[in-house]
């Protein structure tokens, strides 16, 4: 099915092949050419889901048309080195995860852990003065994911 071919035309040659096929064969080498260039590095996985399949070759040609244009643009960009499109995914990623670890770094992720941000905020850089000899060690109430266990009263 083809929008540009309205009639069921059949070339003279001695196979007698539809002209829409000769059409699309003729054309074929750029997807092939552009497959073969973004399979060098591609973000592409196993998947069941056509959907995430999808998805995933759009970041691979929106990623390689960015490379072309920026190319195109600074010539001189790692000039005379190997592997300049892998060097230019790596800045492109870092770049594009950049805003999002400086605003995770500020901003904690659950009430819960933003509350143990606070009180640790708040606790004093000097341990707290050891408890007499011979009390119980306990786990500190600030370091329980760790298991870690202290003589010492923790301040809140």
């Amino acid at each position: 099915m083809s929008t540009l071919h309205k009639d069921a035309a059949v070339s003279t040659r001695d196979d007698r092949k539809p002209q829409m096929i000769l059409d699309y064969n003729s054309n074929n080498g750029g997807v092939d050419c552009l497959d073969k260039l973004t399979g060098t590095y591609t973000c592409k996985r196993m998947t069941a889901r056509w959907p995430l399949a999808v998805f995933h070759n759009m970041i691979d040609i929106s990623a390689f048309n960015a490379y072309v244009v920026w190319t195109a643009i600074n010539p001189a960009w790692n000039e005379g080195k190997h592997h300049v499109r892998r060097l230019f995914l790596a800045e492109l990623g870092k770049a594009l995860v950049t805003p999002v670890i400086q605003r995770r770094q500020s901003l904690p992720h659950t009430p819960a852990s933003a509350s143990l941000v606070k009180r640790v905020q708040n606790t004093p850089d000097t341990p707290p003065a050891a408890s007499p000899q011979g009390q119980k060690r306990k786990r500190c109430k600030l370091c329980a994911p760790r298991d870690r266990k202290t003589s010492h009263a923790c301040q809140k």
